[in-house]
């Protein structure tokens, strides 16, 4: 947005934030972890507005919904675009989100709620595997398991359960497994309607079996994805920018199987093919009333540098050398999330701030915050 004439002030949690490594970057704030402070940590974005003159704030994690809550706590001229708090609400629940897209005619997988242990027992002679275990609110694969086997089930789904003390009406959810391509498309809306989309295709994850976050993807075009997707925000009344998840059936069927009402983690792709969410999400936030459209180049290919030096440990970690090794080749013309050649310090940011979050974790590649899983 700088390249546009935007003056761009960062604050983040981390003293390493890459984004304040980038030439274009005005000013850095550091602010309280939100997931630990929230009370100082919307005290300090509003001073930092006040500060900066900045008057477009874009939230670019779960702390969306600290904004939403708390607006009248910023600067009185503030300007945003996120969605009302039960829309927002409803999209973030794994749970909740089905029911009112399925109405909609958007495809999703066969969802079960646990309220028993007992109920798992008799749904687990009933389903047919791999099932998808996930808690209903979480963060970067947190909380997700794929169980390829009945009898690993109830372990796996109690398993979850423990590690972040979940009350029985927060358990995860038990879904159907999809083994299709995968793909995200990530967009903005303006009060319930599209403005703009960019779908991509996932070809390789930090995890294995294209499962976590992504790290190689493709830019694609999906028209019946795209028509499912819009179909879903509309219901949702959708203000702002989002990022969905899909899987397609043995059939070629795509099925949403997550929405996140917030920036995506691989929003370079679109942007890299000329599909500026951002911008777009930055025009809907100050209220431009005719915004131009834009297009998405396809076969466009985009890796994430430092996602895929953390696939390859967790690889080696867990003897899969053959995908480990797959990670290092060469793919000619490919861009990159991280690394501009005329912006290069940003990577080393993050880098140093992965290192040292990898390090205070005790080795780690995913560590976990209190609350980013609920």
């Amino acid at each position: 947005m700088a390249a546009r004439g935007v003056e761009v002030h960062v604050g983040d949690s981390s003293r390493l934030a890459m984004s304040r490594f980038s030439r274009y970057c005005k000013s850095f704030t550091r602010l309280p972890d939100f997931f630990l402070e929230p009370d100082a940590y919307i005290d300090a974005v509003n001073r930092a507005m006040q500060k900066t003159g900045a008057r477009v704030l874009l939230p670019c994690f779960e702390d969306v919904e600290l904004f939403i809550r708390h607006r009248e706590r910023l600067p009185q001229d503030a300007l945003l675009a996120v969605p009302a708090l039960n829309d927002w609400a409803v999209a973030e629940d794994k749970l909740d989100y089905v029911e009112r897209v399925a109405a909609a005619g958007c495809p999703v997988p066969a969802t079960w709620r646990i309220e028993s242990r007992e109920q798992l027992r008799e749904l687990t002679r009933q389903l047919e595997f791999p099932v998808v275990v996930k808690v209903r609110m979480g963060n970067g694969a947190r909380g997700v398991e794929i169980v390829e086997q009945a009898d690993k089930l109830e372990a796996t789904f109690f398993g979850i359960v423990d590690t972040y003390d979940l009350p029985q009406s927060r358990w995860p959810i038990v879904q159907q497994g999809l083994n299709g391509k995968k793909y995200k498309l990530d967009g903005v809306f303006d009060r319930g309607k599209c403005v703009g989309t960019g779908t991509y295709r996932i070809l390789r994850c930090k995890g294995a079996g294209r499962f976590g976050t992504s790290t190689y993807r493709i830019t694609d075009e999906f028209p019946e994805l795209t028509e499912y997707c819009i179909r879903a925000l509309e219901a949702l009344n959708w203000h702002g920018i989002f990022n969905t998840d899909w899987i397609c059936s043995a059939e070629g069927l795509p099925h949403l199987i997550d929405i996140n009402g917030r920036l995506s983690g691989g929003v370079a792709v679109p942007t890299l093919a000329g599909m500026d969410l951002p911008w777009l999400w930055y025009q809907v936030a100050v209220g431009v009333q005719e915004i131009m459209p834009i297009q998405q180049t396809p076969d466009v290919r985009v890796r994430w540098l430092l996602g895929d030096a953390i696939g390859m440990v967790e690889h080696l970690k867990t003897g899969k050398v053959r995908e480990a090794v797959a990670i290092l080749r060469p793919i000619p013309g490919c861009r990159h999330d991280d690394l501009s050649w005329s912006d290069p310090f940003p990577l080393f940011g993050e880098a140093a701030d992965y290192f040292w979050k990898f390090a205070r974790s005790r080795g780690s590649t995913r560590p976990d915050i209190a609350g980013m899983v609920r």
